[in-house]
């Protein structure tokens, strides 16, 4: 009796499993068919891509860079960081230090964007 019952409640298990994977697929058209609802209705919409970007400047970018920005006109922290693929906050910290090394002043401030000038 005990083979028996081992028996049946490995049965069970099996068909516990193939409905956890007939869900998996039922839960898969439902989403392909609600998203195909949608672009019927509000058109395709486009996708954003998230970029990676580095939190640290290399040593040497930020030689680089120190180079470069003596030949800007112009000098905000989007701008370099999307040239360089840096993150904002990095060059912004960098920027300012460079504002208090006195290499380059600030052209503009707001609580937003910051232009700095070249010395």
């Amino acid at each position: 009796m005990a083979k028996k019952k081992k028996i049946d409640s490995e049965e069970e298990q099996e068909e516990s499993e193939d409905l956890v994977m007939d869900d998996d697929k039922i839960n898969k058209v439902q989403a392909e068919t609600q998203v195909r609802k949608m672009n019927k209705k509000y058109g395709k919409v486009a996708t954003l891509e998230t970029i990676q970007r580095d939190p640290y400047l290399p040593l040497a970018l930020e030689k680089k860079l120190r180079k470069d920005i003596l030949k800007m006109k112009a000098i905000t922290a989007n701008e370099l960081a999307s040239k360089y693929e840096v993150r904002v906050s990095t060059m912004k910290k960098f920027l300012l230090d460079l504002e208090a090394e006195g290499k380059i002043k600030r052209i503009t401030s707001s609580s937003r964007l910051k232009v700095f000038n070249p010395v």
